[in-house]
């Protein structure tokens, strides 16, 4: 599922986001009928989230009820999609398993979309139309391309590093993923990769050849990059604003956080409500508030944000731990500058990983043949 939400991130058909939903509430009904029990923390912030907006209907709070229907199924579809994860990966081995089918999935999207970018602008895959113009395969965006690898590019260095067989193999798949980062453009993404890359490296230092695996990551990154170029991205970061329009929508985002901090304006009504407190005109609508956690308070309240905080604030040990977790953080990270979360082809996969997070036992996680 995650999978199909990923490939069809690019169209706008709200079907999609149904399937999705009521896919996962009815793996989610199977996993509570096993009467399986999360534990208290991630489990009370994420019992938070997904009925926070339920809370906001029944109260009266929100000020366009249909839309925080929508923003309601979406954030407890999020919570759902946890619980299967937490459900699903109770062993180590399946977990190897999935982090080894996500490490080669995101070298092979990689590749696609980089092609798919030089040679079909404006498309989705070399077939659809695209309503932007800035298309990466099936991503409808930069960011979002960026964000997707910022999930898988940890899982393949992981396995890398692991010594296990076939380590050469991921070994290579992070340094694609890295490149490809590098070559979207998205300087957020950018930066992230290199610090997730630089946080493996640092981990995993005490590992046996472990300068020689940095080297091989360090030069085939180089190759990989020079295919596509990064001379865009380095366009993009002499930009003498690189916040120019983020910061004023930031600006009318705090302005709508102020207006009604406590009960906020109703889970997916940002759209809606941010043209009576925008500060300026960019030309087009303003869907999002580019910044997550300004977004989730502006329309769930404070304390609404402060749910999501604390479910990625407990998620930094164990991401830490584990080590192919980080991706987790670095997409917390990127929500101060985009929203990694208000798309199923990106969250769905961040909130699999945290129910994963959830269930792992370090000592039990080891890729098969270590």
């Amino acid at each position: 599922m995650a999978l199909a939400a990923t490939i069809g991130i690019g169209f706008e058909d709200p079907r999609l986001e149904y399937g999705y939903e009521f896919a996962i509430f009815v793996l989610a009904a199977i996993w509570c009928a096993k009467g399986q029990k999360l534990p208290l923390i991630p489990g009370f912030p994420l019992a938070a989230i997904a009925g926070w907006g339920f809370l906001q209907l029944a109260l009266g709070t929100t000020v366009y009820r249909f839309a925080t229907l929508q923003g309601s199924l979406r954030s407890a579809a999020l919570g759902a999609t946890l619980l299967v994860g937490y459900s699903a990966f109770g062993s180590g081995g399946m977990r190897v398993d999935f982090l080894r089918a996500l490490a080669g999935l995101g070298a092979l999207i990689a590749v696609i979309s980089v092609l798919a970018y030089f040679t079909s602008p404006g498309k989705i895959l070399w077939t659809f139309d695209a309503q932007y113009p800035d298309i990466w395969g099936p991503f409808p965006s930069r960011n979002n391309f960026a964000q997707f690898l910022e999930l898988a590019m940890p899982a393949a260095l992981w396995l890398a590093f692991s010594g296990a067989v076939g380590s050469t193999v991921y070994l290579v798949f992070g340094s694609i993923m890295l490149a490809a980062g590098l070559a979207s453009a998205s300087r957020a993404g950018a930066l992230i990769l290199l610090l997730e890359a630089a946080a493996m490296l640092w981990m995993r230092r005490e590992a046996p050849r472990a300068r020689r695996t940095a080297l091989i990551l360090f030069v085939s990154t180089i190759l990989f990059a020079a295919i596509p170029g990064i001379g865009t991205l380095g366009g993009r970061l002499e930009s003498h604003d690189p916040y120019q329009g983020r910061r004023e929508i930031a600006q009318a985002t705090l302005d709508m956080i102020a207006a009604r901090p406590a009960e906020g304006f109703g889970l997916g009504t940002f759209s809606a409500v941010y043209p009576a407190y925008a500060v300026f005109d960019p030309g087009k609508s303003v869907e999002h508030a580019h910044n997550d956690w300004l977004e989730w308070a502006a329309e769930g309240g404070l304390g609404f944000a402060l749910a999501w905080l604390g479910l990625a604030a407990w998620s930094v040990r164990p991401a830490w731990r584990a080590g192919w977790g980080i991706g987790v953080l670095g997409c917390f990270l990127h929500g101060l500058v985009d929203y990694p979360f208000e798309r199923f082809g990106i969250s769905s996969w961040i909130f699999i990983l945290l129910g994963m997070l959830a269930r792992s036992d370090l000592r039990e996680v080891r890729p098969r043949g270590h």
